[in-house]
C-alpha cells in the first residue's frame, strides 16, 4: 500500500498527529509513505518534511506543478506513483479517481503552521496565526 500526505494544512498543521502516524506507517513492510506538495522547490519541500521530523526520502517527496497542471496536478503524480490513499486539506486536490481520498477539514482556531512547525521563513506571517475575526465565534 502506498500513502501520501500534503505539507502544507495536514503534515504542518496536525504534526502532533500526523507524526507518529507516519512513524508507524514507515516501520511497515508493507507501506510506502509520500509527500506530495504543490511546492515548486523540491530541496525546500525536503527540508520542511525532515526538518520537523517526518522520516520520509526525497525521492518520496514528490513535487506537482500547480501552475502547469492546474487542481489535477497532485492526481497525476498519485497515477504515476500508484497511490493508495491520499490525505489533503484542498478540495479540488481530493477531487480525484485515481485512490481513496481523504479530505482534513481546516480548523479555523488552528493556524496553517503548527507553531512548532520549522519553515525557512520564506512564507512570511502567512499561516502563523488565525485570523482574529475567528475570536467572535
Amino acid at each position: 500500500m502506498r500513502i501520501g500526505f500534503d505539507i502544507g494544512g495536514v503534515l504542518s498543521k496536525y504534526p502532533e498527529v500526523f507524526k507518529p502516524l507516519v512513524e508507524v506507517l514507515t516501520r511497515s513492510s508493507t507501506v510506502e509513505v509520500f509527500v506530495i506538495t504543490d511546492m515548486c522547490d523540491h530541496p525546500q519541500s525536503v527540508n520542511f518534511v525532515q526538518e520537523n521530523g517526518y522520516n520520509i526520502s526525497a525521492d518520496h517527496i514528490l513535487n506537482a506543478d500547480y501552475s502547469g497542471e492546474g487542481e489535477l496536478c497532485k492526481a497525476k503524480l498519485i497515477k504515476k506513483y500508484n497511490i493508495d490513499l491520499f490525505i489533503d486539506d484542498f478540495p479540488g486536490y481530493c477531487n480525484n479517481t485515481e485512490c481513496v481520498n481523504l479530505f482534513v477539514w481546516p480548523n479555523p482556531f488552528r493556524p496553517y503552521y503548527s507553531p512548532d512547525f520549522k519553515t525557512d521563513g520564506t512564507e512570511g506571517d502567512f499561516g502563523r496565526h488565525c485570523s482574529s475575526k475567528n475570536e467572535d465565534h
